[in-house]
């Protein structure tokens, strides 16, 4: 089976970096944070300096002054001194302090033509960014969730995040995300209950269904390298040019497919 990773950019911490910037793929590196002082900081050093991807975590948000002007200065001028090809606002709150910096780093980065990728949780105000979007849904279709964010922002502002799923959901289910399965718990529950898994085309992942002790009904859904090979080319097919995913996540999408 051949794995369309064309797009695919690898998000590495610490050694993981050497290891994927090894394969002469696209690297994003979690390396810049915000102080307590509100100044931008550089968390670790890594042994691959240049041509990745800077990626900047969220802020403390009890910082005593915060001028995001010149963090947005600081951080276009960071991207220059590594010529960084983007910036990757990790930001996983949606907070008044979150959003003056990220419409600050939007203008400055759009300014530099350098491009800056954003959670859509957290961008969606945003006029420049990409907007990254969870390819983990528990419901729908991937490919129409994807044309319809496309439809409303413009193909080009989409970028996917590749997020494997493995949860456990009692039907009918309250919430959209059910009781999440490690590989080896979700394998021991498959050989316990003798249960068939299938693939949903719609939703891109593998799926079982069994009755537990108490005769309540359960539906499981989980990816594995070949779900997420398939999400890939379904991504590719939507016209999405960047997905980015945990270098531990693709690890198995990188190796010479049989």
């Amino acid at each position: 089976m051949m794995v369309y990773t064309k797009n695919l950019i690898l998000v590495c911490t610490g050694r993981d970096t050497t290891k994927a910037a090894s394969l002469g793929m696209p690297v994003l590196q979690l390396c810049l944070g915000i102080s307590q002082s509100g100044a931008l900081q550089r968390l670790k050093v890594s042994a691959v300096q240049r041509h990745c991807l800077l990626g900047v975590t969220d802020p403390p948000q009890a910082i005593n002054f915060c001028s995001a002007e010149r963090i947005a200065a600081d951080l276009v001028f960071e991207a220059r001194r590594t010529e960084a090809p983007g910036v990757f606002a990790d930001f996983e709150h949606d907070t008044p302090l979150n959003r003056r910096l990220l419409a600050a780093f939007d203008e400055a980065l759009y300014d530099a033509d350098i491009p800056l990728y954003v959670p859509l949780e957290c961008g969606r105000t945003l006029s420049h960014a990409i907007l990254t979007v969870s390819t983990a849904i528990s419901g729908g279709s991937l490919t129409e969730y994807i044309s319809s964010l496309q439809g409303i922002y413009s193909a080009a502002r989409i970028a996917a995040f590749l997020q494997p799923v493995s949860q456990d959901f009692t039907l009918p289910s309250p919430t959209p995300n059910g009781i999440s399965l490690s590989a080896a718990a979700r394998a021991a529950l498959l050989a316990q209950t003798g249960a068939q898994p299938f693939f949903s085309r719609e939703l891109c992942a593998k799926y079982f269904t069994y009755m537990n002790a108490d005769g309540q009904a359960h539906f499981v859904l989980y990816d594995d390298d070949s779900t997420l090979a398939a999400k890939l080319a379904q991504l590719a097919g939507c016209g999405v040019q960047n997905v980015f995913a945990l270098f531990p996540d693709a690890a198995g999408l990188l190796k010479p497919q049989a």
